[in-house]
């Protein structure tokens, strides 16, 4: 049902802006079915753990994540829902899960 949902929002989240205030140019985001692998092959964290920790602490929904490549880091796309009804950005460093930025959550 989450990998549902992370489709619907990686639909949404196509044109988003990386936290690094321009999108990076060799950006590309993964399919389902290449994430998957990607979390097996190369021993990434756990995309919902890292969006449930996050949400957490942003106090906020987790409604969406994206696996994507950022030049030659790999990066999970997150999008949250806080509170007040605004869609915030966070991105994560899937091998580390360190957050790395946000957009929007201002």
């Amino acid at each position: 049902m989450l990998y549902f949902i992370s489709v619907i929002v990686a639909a949404y989240l196509g044109s988003s802006t990386a936290a690094r205030t321009e999108p990076e140019p060799d950006r590309v985001c993964f399919s389902t079915a290449e994430t998957r692998e990607k979390i097996l092959a190369q021993r990434l964290f756990e995309p919902f753990r890292v969006m449930r920790n996050v949400a957490s602490r942003s106090q906020a929904e987790a409604i969406g994540v994206k696996l994507c490549r950022w030049s030659e880091d790999l990066v999970y796309e997150m999008s949250l829902l806080r509170r007040d009804g605004r869609v915030i950005h966070v991105f994560v460093n899937a091998k580390t899960g360190q957050v790395i930025g946000s957009k929007n959550e201002h």
